[in-house]
Formats: structure tokens, C-alpha cells, sequence
């Protein structure tokens, strides 16, 4: 279970980002309202709703908090807030692939090459940068 600090955290994390214009947890209450009268709107007018038709405030909380981390991953910027963000190096790439081959095979015991899984690794990267912001964040 999240505490609230860990989401005030993570919801400056987008503010931060541009993600959000607020990050407080009550502007998340008011985007998950205003989130689920969107869908309501376009149901009444026969429009094809995908995912959820209503958001709790469990789901939506789920919802905008792994679009945070993902936006994070792809975020292109130098600096966080007070943060400088630390660019992924090819070495590191390829440290982590070198060090985690049972995360690279396939079920016939094969294993995927490094340029396949160069994205993802960069991606894995950018998640525990993530993580230990948020980390710090609560100390």
C-alpha cells in the first residue's frame, strides 16, 4: 500500500514533468472526476469508450501514476525540479544486459539479442531513476 507521501512524491514527479498542472492529491480527485464525466459524455452520445468506463479513485490512482513512470522514461530533459537527470549510457545498457541474462531469454531457452532489448534496458534504467527520486523525495 502507497502512503499518501509516496503519491505527493510521485505527483510532483509530473508536475515537475508537465504531466500535471497540480500535483496535490485532491487535484487528483478532480481529474479522476473529471476523467470519468468525459467517458460518461461520450458514452451518451454512442462514441466507443476503451478501457475503463468509470474510474475508483484506486484505479485512477493506478491509471495516472504508471502514465507518470512512463512518462518519466521518455522524458528528454536535463533537470527534474531540483534534480539533474542522469542520461543512460551505452555501457550501462549494456553492464545491465551482461548482468541479467535470465531477463533476455525466450521460452525456448534462446535469448534476445542486445539491439532488440537496448529500448527496454534503457527504459528498466530510467524506472530506477525514477524510483530513487521518489526516494529521495520522502527523505
Amino acid at each position: 500500500m502507497m502512503t499518501e507521501k509516496e503519491l505527493e512524491a510521485r505527483l510532483q514527479i509530473a508536475a515537475w514533468m508537465g504531466t500535471v498542472t497540480e500535483p496535490g492529491i485532491q487535484a487528483q480527485e478532480e481529474r479522476r472526476k473529471q476523467k470519468n464525466a468525459e467517458i460518461r459524455e461520450k458514452l451518451e452520445r454512442g462514441e466507443v469508450v476503451y478501457g475503463a468506463r468509470y474510474y475508483t479513485p484506486a484505479m485512477y490512482r493506478e491509471y495516472e501514476l504508471t502514465g507518470i513512470k512512463l512518462d518519466f522514461t521518455v522524458y528528454s530533459g536535463e533537470k527534474l525540479g531540483p534534480y539533474t537527470l542522469h542520461p543512460v549510457t551505452e555501457a550501462e545498457k549494456r553492464a545491465f544486459y551482461e548482468e541479467n541474462p535470465d531477463l533476455f531469454t525466450r521460452f525456448e531457452g534462446d535469448s534476445f539479442g542486445y539491439g532488440e532489448v537496448s529500448m527496454i534496458i534503457e527504459k528498466r534504467l530510467k524506472e530506477k531513476e525514477y524510483e530513487n527520486i521518489v526516494q529521495d523525495i520522502l527523505c
